[in-house]
């Protein structure tokens, strides 16, 4: 009896994953980042569609596999997401290490451009600036909000991180050469 109970729980886990798996590889092929997450909006697997989607993210961008992020909400031309604190991403000073705010924040920006941003258009990140108000710690939550006037030349982009205080951990404005193809 017992060997046929975990013999059906390794089937039903198998399940799982191959099906996680092909939904995983179906958004990945997605070029767009907001349809992409707009195909993840199924009531079966609406309530994974963070993790789903983060899997999109690391294949897209495999930098962003080692903080560990995922995306909260996604709309044309805003994005919001959470970075829990880790040991494998703290600094010497026991805190979230400023590279990998950075990284977070760039990503959260990026999907707030890209969301916005046309199949004619191309875009490329041509600077970064950072500014650390405070030690982070804990959970992050970050914003950002992507509304130019017109899609073309030097754009900015500024993602606000906040920690689970709502204080202001950091900003990043990022800019972004977009042009059309």
């Amino acid at each position: 009896m017992e060997t046929i109970i975990i013999g059906l729980i390794v089937t039903i886990v198998a399940i799982f994953v191959g099906t996680f798996a092909l939904l995983a590889n179906k958004v990945a092929m997605i070029r767009d980042p907001l349809q992409a997450w707009n195909e993840l909006n199924k009531p079966i697997i609406r309530h994974f569609r963070p993790l789903i989607y983060s899997y999109f993210l690391e294949f897209k961008n495999p930098f962003v596999k080692c903080i560990h992020m995922r995306i909260t909400n996604l709309e044309k031309g805003t994005c919001s997401g959470v970075l829990k604190e880790q040991r494998r991403i703290h600094n010497p000073f026991n805190s979230i290490h400023a590279a990998a705010l950075c990284t977070f924040a760039e990503t959260i920006g990026g999907l707030a451009v890209l969301s916005k941003i046309t199949k004619q258009h191309r875009a490329i990140v041509t600077r970064i600036n950072m500014e650390y108000f405070k030690k982070s710690r804990g959970l992050i939550t970050g914003t950002s909000t992507f509304n130019p006037g017109e899609l073309n030349g030097i754009q900015e982009c500024e993602t606000i991180l906040k920690d689970q205080s709502e204080d202001i951990v950091a900003k990043a404005t990022v800019f972004w050469n977009i042009r059309n193809s």
